[in-house]
């Protein structure tokens, strides 16, 4: 066997797999087609439950010094503000709006933390065959043949790993084709916030960039082509934008079509498909980068217990459970949100009411910031609850009385059973890989008023959840308890 695992793709898909793989002491070697590393923008709004998977691996401080806290965002038609959404009341996270960060700047922070685990890219290995048997996947590497436990296509939308395992990718793409220009924009637009302005004729996105730069772009008209993108954003950004919005010097531009496609499966026996190569949509709501490192993450932790066989075959199927259900509702959500763009007659007056309405009654800054950072997004899982902390939830990331945050807890990569405003310690017996002890005050801060138990799993996720006077609910948790995980000890730690 030449590794134990190889990543294919070296966008931030691929690169969190690898890192999060190496730092669980995985053999892994991660390839890519391109001869270079891409120096490409693309994607910009990292939410937050994507950039709490990225401060595990110690990128928190690096992450908050390169990118732009984005604090609101405003819908107008016809040049008429007629919604505002505020990001500063998100609860529940330590980072408290979205941020603007390029791709590129974004695949540099992960590429550090893929070589402070040990990694590295090898450029200039396309994936031209595979195959795979009981034990291993052969891959074709550019002629050379790569002989590896597990292999993880990373490769984007048009994934050679996918159409190796003949995998259908099905969906439409939208009629229009869309184009962008980032570049010193003259206008009087907050940078710090995210601007949409719709219309019949097509939409038009002003989004802040750090550094003082701003990303412009919209649909573009019929005829449009891939030689002329700036006269286009510029003509695009004289017609929609209700105030100036000039090109001073332009870093960057683009034209692209949009896709709405999902993988029949993201699993065919060694092989699992994450990311672009699984699932690409609208960047409507700046879900896809944040759906595709969450998807990686939480492949590579069960990846890992099971090559080193502390979690049976069967935890790779729930991951595929999982995933494809959170792309399912991805997909569903940008979609709409797409079209919402575009409506006019009726349907446009209708939107316009229902967003004033829902900006005045608090519903807008109640549900979708959070919506769209995924914080919401339950798993399929059943189980008794323990407020609103049950299985398939995500746990709050909220301030400790000593210091520290929850998530915090999970900094080791392992579960972590956390006691709420109990003084016993159940399952003392066992060797659980972390537990802590949380005061009154924090239970109820999650919303626990009864003394329970909680397991969290390396991702954030709860596992299982038992009132300490409930024998049933805690023996259904104790039989979710990960087998021993190797190095030291059990760590419990009190948090009065």
């Amino acid at each position: 066997m030449d590794s134990e695992a190889l990543v294919v793709g070296a966008g931030p898909t691929g690169l969190m797999m690898a890192t999060e793989l190496l730092r669980r002491g995985i053999d892994t070697r991660i390839v890519d087609r391109a001869a270079r590393r891409n120096p490409h923008a693309k994607a910009i709004v990292l939410q937050p439950r994507a950039l709490e998977v990225m401060a595990r691996l110690g990128l928190e401080e690096r992450i908050r010094d390169a990118a732009l806290p984005l604090v609101a965002a405003n819908y107008y038609t016809r040049g008429r503000r007629v919604a505002r959404i505020n990001f500063r009341g998100l609860k529940g996270s330590r980072f408290g709006t979205p941020l603007s960060l390029p791709q590129n700047e974004t695949e540099g922070l992960l590429l550090e933390a893929l070589h402070e685990a040990g990694g590295r890219v090898e450029y200039g290995h396309r994936l031209t065959g595979l195959a795979q048997d009981a034990d291993s996947v052969a891959a074709d590497l550019s002629g050379t043949v790569h002989r590896t436990g597990r292999l993880l296509g990373c490769d984007g939308a048009y994934s050679a790993v996918r159409e190796q395992l003949d995998v259908a990718f099905t969906g439409p793409t939208y009629p229009q084709s869309f184009v962008l220009v980032d570049g010193e924009w003259d206008t009087p637009l907050a940078p710090a916030e995210a601007h949409y302005f719709m219309g019949p004729a097509g939409v038009l996105v002003v989004v802040g960039l750090p550094g003082g730069l701003i990303r412009v772009f919209g649909s573009a008209p019929e005829g449009a082509t891939e030689e002329n993108v700036e006269e286009t954003v510029r003509a695009i950004a004289a017609e929609r934008s209700p105030v100036p919005l000039r090109l001073a010097s332009a870093a960057g531009a683009g034209h692209f079509r949009v896709h709405r496609k999902m993988a029949d499966r993201f699993r065919e026996g060694r092989v699992l498909l994450a990311g672009d190569a699984a699932h690409v949509h609208s960047p409507a709501g700046g879900q896809g980068l944040n759906t595709s490192i969450q998807d990686a993450h939480e492949a590579a932790w069960r990846l890992a217990d099971v090559i080193r066989g502390r979690l049976p075959e069967a935890a790779l199927g729930a991951w595929e459970r999982e995933r494809m259900h959170v792309a399912r509702a991805v997909v569903t959500d940008t979609d709409r949100q797409t079209r919402l763009w575009t409506w006019g007659g009726w349907r446009e007056r209708a939107r316009d009411l229902a967003a004033s309405a829902a900006e005045r009654s608090g519903v807008l800054d109640r549900v979708l910031p959070s919506r769209f950072a995924q914080m919401d997004l339950r798993y399929p899982a059943e189980g008794p609850a323990l407020g609103p902390l049950g299985p398939g939830t995500r746990l709050p990331d909220i301030p400790l009385p000593s210091g520290g945050r929850t998530h915090d807890l999970l900094r080791e990569g392992r579960h972590a059973l956390l006691v709420l405003a109990g003084r016993t310690t159940p399952f003392a017996e066992r060797d659980v890989p972390v537990c802590a002890h949380l005061d009154a005050r924090t239970a109820r801060a999650l919303g626990v008023r009864r003394p329970g138990a909680v397991l969290v799993r390396p991702d954030g996720v709860v596992a299982a959840a038992a009132a300490l006077a409930d024998p049933t609910a805690l023996r259904r948790l104790e039989q979710l308890l990960p087998a021993r995980q190797g190095g030291p000890g059990t760590t419990t730690t009190h948090h009065p």
